[in-house]
């Protein structure tokens, strides 16, 4: 049945709706009045809340109101609030905080993770110490007259950067600049001799608190066509090995930059690189 609605400020006339403001101790100031005529041109009278009006939207009452004839209480007008409910659920759902994302290669070693403009993590030994030692291959260089020294490729290798915990010895990889990220995974080809040759020499610093940054920008699923995803799910990559499309999503990051924090309590940047 299609119904017309008129939205008015509640006047001196409306006695009957004056009568149930008071008795529900609102202030008339904060009501407005609703006309509702159907086809038959049966007109009902009914108030909103001025905050619920606002909060619902006229366009949302009009779709979702009704008016029905019962011989016990005559015309009754109703507003279902299910779709609005529904509709404020799935926003609730929309605005919790993103989903847990990270490599596949640091599972184990996440000890915080946080969504800022970058997917941020802190990391850790499996028993979760987060003291940990920077070993790596590659060059060290001076970027922008920075005092610190970047991690960067060498002239045969890319780098490969790991972690080790003093005290129990453990070391695991936290970036591979011949296997992660995209360009890696699907354009850059590198020798697997020379990624396997690579030795690794201390980083001079004190164990300390290291934090990562990880690019997450390239929409995998808007462009999964252009991805050679088999009936398993598996991705052919330039290498030659397949991954599965999940591990392809976490581990295709586009960037990644590497945090040491000093005496001070400052994050110092030791590894800045784009990856796609």
């Amino acid at each position: 049945m299609s119904l017309q609605f008129i939205f008015r400020e509640i006047s001196s006339a409306d006695t009957d709706i004056l009568h149930m403001i008071e008795l529900r101790k609102a202030n008339v100031e904060d009501y407005l009045c609703c006309e509702v005529t159907n086809e038959d041109g049966i007109t009902n009278t009914t108030w909103y809340s001025k905050e619920d009006v606002a909060l619902w939207g006229e366009d949302y009452i009009r779709a979702n109101t009704t008016m029905e004839y019962s011989d016990f209480t005559g015309w009754i007008i109703s507003l279902d609030l299910e779709p609005w409910n529904d509709m404020q659920e799935a926003s609730k759902k929309k605005k919790q905080a993103p989903c847990f994302q990270a490599p596949s290669w640091l599972e184990g070693h996440i000890k915080e993770w946080k969504q800022k403009r970058l997917t941020t993590v802190t990391l850790c030994s499996t028993s979760g110490n987060e003291r940990l030692e920077v070993w790596y291959y590659g060059d060290l260089l001076t970027i922008n007259g920075e005092p610190q020294l970047y991690i960067v490729p060498s002239y045969f290798a890319p780098e490969l950067v790991t972690a080790r915990d003093p005290e129990s010895g453990e070391e695991f990889v936290v970036f591979d600049g011949g296997r992660h990220g995209y360009d890696n995974m699907f354009c850059d080809e590198h020798d697997l001799d020379e990624l396997e040759r690579r030795t690794l020499k201390r980083y001079e610093i004190l164990a300390s608190k290291l934090i990562l940054e990880l690019g997450y920008s390239i929409d995998y699923e808007d462009e999964k066509e252009d991805f050679q995803v088999n009936e398993d799910g598996m991705v052919a990559l330039i290498n030659g090995e397949r991954m599965p499309w999940e591990q392809v999503k976490r581990d295709g990051i586009d960037y990644i930059a590497l945090y040491y924090v000093n005496e001070e309590g400052k994050q110092v940047q030791i590894l800045d690189n784009e990856l796609a």
